[in-house]
């Protein structure tokens, strides 16, 4: 008995922990992009930082999984999520996940030329 209530707090920890450490923020992405190498269609989506280096995203155009490389510096203080795409002609590449007040998360290097595209945060811009 002792053994199966030590068992229980040590899952309920650590599920605790997992959900507390989970971020998660909801945005409208209003064209079809690549994320973690996967298409996804336009839709409402929710990104969650879901583990030590993995960044989830669930939503009405599919969902992805990606690792992150590196961690970016945060500049300014934005309270709302913003995702930043690298654009190659048509082609939208997620590439930056920022989480509201949080460093962000380079989840795509692409070294041909390409123009960003921000969704979210105080300034978006296509």
């Amino acid at each position: 008995m002792k053994n199966r209530v030590l068992a229980l707090i040590v899952v309920l920890f650590v599920v605790g922990g997992t959900l507390a450490y989970a971020q998660q923020a909801a945005i409208e992405i209003g064209y079809p992009f690549v994320a973690g190498g996967k298409h996804l269609a336009a839709g409402k989506y929710t990104v969650i930082l879901a583990g030590d280096n993995v960044i989830a995203l669930r939503g009405d155009g599919g969902s992805a999984e990606m690792t992150f490389l590196t961690r970016l510096g945060r500049h300014d203080n934005d309270t709302d999520l913003e995702l930043v795409f690298d654009k190659i002609a048509d082609e939208y590449l997620l590439s930056e996940v920022w989480f509201p007040e949080k460093d962000g998360y380079l989840v795509l290097s692409t070294k041909e030329a390409h123009e960003h595209a921000v969704l979210g945060g105080p300034h978006p811009k296509k």
